[in-house]
């Protein structure tokens, strides 16, 4: 799998291009700038098949209509609790955001949940279910990949005083990352790239979920 790490946006939301062997990929929290990432997937000859949502939150889901105008066959998923982020731009805080609010609001997503796996060519994407950022937040496994939205950051984590934030909710949800098996790359929603065995070490929301 080829990783293609875009910033998108006034706040620099990673947007992520998951690329097969066979030239199909999926797009994790394409937030901003569309134009800017169909021409990185046109110059890559990309075709998009999923559109992959950590949460609804409006910067992770600006670029979406744009991309699904474009690319028709493209699936939308996110997690089932945050489908109602899709619906109402006051709770996806895209009402704020000076752009069409139209671009915010989505009626042909596809929910996810605990377990389930998204499979493209040789790739499997699996879900777990990690609220606390939003009620709906999930992390997306790829093999030693880790896409783990505003729920994990380089040496930090999500605000949880937005609508569907619930600070005890994201322990329990890094307490589950945590205590999985090995080591993941992990790819967040701002900012650098860390490891999961530098985080278990570090990151202090972490050592506070596991105490």
């Amino acid at each position: 799998m080829r990783i293609t790490i875009m910033p998108v946006g006034m706040l620099g939301t990673n947007c992520y291009l998951l690329e097969t062997e066979q030239k199909n990929c999926a797009v994790v929290d394409p937030g901003a700038q569309a134009e800017k990432i169909i021409a990185q997937l046109r110059e890559s000859k990309l075709t998009p098949c999923h559109i992959l949502l950590t949460h609804g939150h409006h910067d992770h889901i600006g670029a979406v209509k744009k991309l699904m105008q474009t690319f028709p066959d493209c699936a939308l998923h996110i997690g089932r609790e945050d489908l109602e982020l899709l619906r109402d731009a006051q709770k996806s805080l895209g009402l704020f955001r000076n752009n069409n609010i139209d671009d915010f609001l989505h009626d042909n997503a596809k929910t996810v949940a605990e377990g389930d796996v998204i499979a493209l060519d040789e790739l499997e994407l699996r879900v777990l279910e990690t609220p606390g950022h939003t009620k709906g937040g999930v992390t997306y496994l790829c093999g030693d990949a880790m896409f783990s939205g505003d729920t994990l950051f380089l040496d930090d984590v999500g605000r949880t005083d937005l609508y569907g934030g619930d600070y005890d909710m994201l322990l329990s949800s890094l307490r589950k990352l945590a205590e999985l098996t090995g080591d993941y790359a992990v790819y967040p929603g701002h900012g650098g790239t860390t490891t999961l065995s530098y985080e278990r070490g570090s990151n202090r929301y972490i050592l506070e979920a596991l105490r």
